[in-house]
């Protein structure tokens, strides 16, 4: 019996509906399902009934209820008693993202939340892969990334393979963003062919860059046509050399109002069937401390869906 797996059963029973507990928990319905479903396992009698006005507990799932409350409870108490110590002398949190520049206002909002005298928040730029390396091997609390459809299923077997639990924020098109520099600065969309003679700006090479190569993007052009490329490991550079050359990028829905304050337009795809997720992961069989979750509740409120 896992703690994560009875605070999924008491949120559902609460809520009342699985739609809810999801939201309010940050995950999906699946995996509430499957919580609950081993939370039975173990038991051997059933602990919620499926009715058209939502979800209701059994008897027996009435009775285990006030057990897991009161077990919450203790975990919670238990976990006062370190934060006690640790709060007020140093807080920290680690997060990794790919393919997705921040909001700055966002992280300004997230300090004021923190009440430590001593504050470490270390934001780590870089690839997908390399999110997903840094969650597997503790550098990192959590990872948030934008993939696209073509990356998924790959996305999806590493994630299971390096035992993280992966969450679905939002979906959104595939954009091109670039600056005045560009002459299709003032338009609302663009053919993948009319970015040809213009340089693609991209992060560092990895497994998903790879994967991309063979990706069209309107059913004529693909990734790898456009040879003109310019690398950088660095977010800030990146909008830089958008911003004071004819460059683009291949970006989503999540950044275009953060790139607008630069003067950099988000042009929507002609043709293309290309979408993208943005995803936030964690080491399965892990709970997520409080600075975390009050990271991961500020960020839900500035890019949910």
């Amino acid at each position: 019996m896992e703690i994560k797996d009875i605070k999924y059963f008491v949120e559902i029973a609460e809520q009342k509906s699985m739609r809810k507990a999801a939201a309010n928990l940050y995950v999906s319905q699946p995996n509430l399902t499957r919580a609950v479903q081993s939370l039975e396992r173990e038991f051997g009698s059933e602990l919620l009934n499926r009715t058209n006005k939502g979800v209701e507990m059994t008897t027996f799932g009435e009775g285990f209820y006030y057990y897991a409350k009161s077990i919450l409870k203790q975990v919670e108490e238990i976990s006062m008693i370190k934060l006690q110590t640790e709060n007020y002398i140093e807080s920290r949190i680690s997060i990794a993202i790919g393919k997705l520049i921040m909001r700055d206002d966002m992280i300004f909002q997230y300090y004021e939340t923190i009440r430590a005298r001593r504050t470490g928040i270390n934001i780590m730029e870089t690839t997908i892969e390399e999110v997903l390396n840094q969650v597997q091997q503790t550098k990192a609390d959590i990872g948030i990334v934008t993939i696209n459809s073509m990356q998924m299923f790959s996305f999806h077997k590493l994630a299971e393979i390096k035992e993280l639990e992966m969450h679905e924020i939002g979906q959104g098109p595939l954009y091109v963003q670039l600056g005045k520099k560009n002459p299709l600065y003032g338009r609302t969309s663009v053919d993948a062919e009319e970015l040809l003679p213009y340089s693609r700006v991209r992060l560092p090479l990895d497994y998903f860059a790879n994967v991309n190569n063979s990706m069209r993007i309107d059913g004529k052009i693909q990734i790898s046509d456009f040879d003109k490329t310019i690398q950088i490991n660095n977010y800030h550079a990146i909008i830089n050399m958008v911003k004071r050359t004819d460059s683009f990028i291949f970006g989503s829905k999540w950044q275009v109002e953060e790139l607008k304050r630069g003067q950099i337009n988000s042009l929507l795809l002609n043709n293309c069937d290309v979408h993208q997720k943005l995803i936030w992961i964690k080491r399965k069989r892990e709970i997520l401390s409080p600075q975390v979750k009050d990271f991961l509740k500020l960020f839900m409120e500035c890019y949910a869906d």
